[in-house]
């Protein structure tokens, strides 16, 4: 009988550590929010100031050796701030859709945003580009949008990613999906 016990314990505990592996197997993680990743979490504040009207703010996060600025100085940024800024000054983009280009990782990035508009409840997109240099992050605004061309790297067009604010439901999510870049 204690054999009998015995095998049967060992039978136990063989099936209960077998079956371990199998719950670390197929455990994911969770999805990444963009305020988790750095470049996404710059470009959501860049397409904010954008956004509130905020230009000197936008001209500071600008890489002003690029020729993407906005402004050729700071002073002219101050100049063209929004004349409701002050209204819209502590307004953040909550609800949104975001497709994520990695062009080359650590580097560069392409960031198109479907959102309300602060000022018409309408909804838009803002298309923002991410670049790091010397362990700062960078960013500019395509006035016209991206083309298939901004989003193709060695003749391949990037892998995409797309992010959705906390709290979207479903129908949200289709109403902030924002296009993929490619298709234009």
């Amino acid at each position: 009988m204690k054999k009998i016990l015995a095998f049967i314990s060992v039978i136990a505990v063989v099936g209960m550590l077998a079956s371990c592996g199998n719950d670390e197997a197929t455990t994911e993680p969770k999805p990444k929010t963009c305020e988790q990743i750095e470049p996404c979490k710059t470009a959501l504040q860049y397409a904010t100031y954008v956004e509130q009207g905020a230009e000197d703010k936008v001209y500071e996060m600008e890489d002003q050796t690029g020729e993407h600025k906005s402004y050729d100085s700071l002073e002219e940024a101050k100049a063209d701030i929004n004349d409701d800024y002050k209204q819209y000054q502590n307004q953040k983009i909550k609800h949104y859709g975001v497709v994520e280009y990695v062009l080359n990782p650590d580097r560069k990035y392409i960031y198109k945003f479907k959102y309300k508009d602060f000022r018409t409840e309408e909804t838009k997109n803002i298309t923002v580009g991410i670049t790091k240099k010397q362990n700062q992050y960078f960013a500019n605004e395509y006035y016209s949008g991206a083309t298939q061309q901004d989003v193709t790297v060695n003749g391949k067009i990037a892998k995409h990613k797309r992010y959705y604010s906390i709290g979207l439901d479903k129908q949200m999510k289709e109403a902030f999906t924002p296009d993929l870049i490619e298709q234009y």
